[in-house]
This record gives structure tokens, sequence and C-alpha cells, in this order.
């Protein structure tokens, strides 16, 4: 099953850690591979793929009036 990754990165220790993308792959392992392949452009100190399902974003006016 194909799955949905945003690609994380950073240059140097203490940078900001920046979404630079995202790939397409069947697996983490596979996702990591083509994040590394895709983005190595530069010589990242910090590099992570992360599920897009598994991204939330903050919203904390709509979590307080919205049940739980």
């Amino acid at each position: 099953m194909t799955r949905h990754y945003e690609v994380f990165a950073r240059i140097n220790q203490g940078d900001e850690t920046l979404n630079i993308g995202n790939v397409q792959a069947d697996s983490d392992r596979l996702a990591k591979l083509y994040a590394h392949n895709t983005f190595d452009e530069e010589d990242w100190d910090f590099l992570a793929v992360v599920r897009r399902e598994d991204v939330h974003e903050v919203n904390i006016e709509q979590e307080v009036l919205s049940p739980a």
C-alpha cells in the first residue's frame, strides 16, 4: 500500500527543521531511501520522514470549542 510521507530536514544543528517536500512509498524504509535520494542536494544534519496521516494540525481554538 502506497503511503504519503512529509520530509523534514535541517542543514545545521540548531537550525529550524523545515518541511522540504514529500515522497510516496510502500514502506517506511523505502520512504527514507526516496527522501535521501530525492533531497540529496544538501549535506543535511537531520533528515526525517513522517507519514502524512501522522501529522496533526494544532488548532487550539478548534480543539477547545469542539466536543471530544
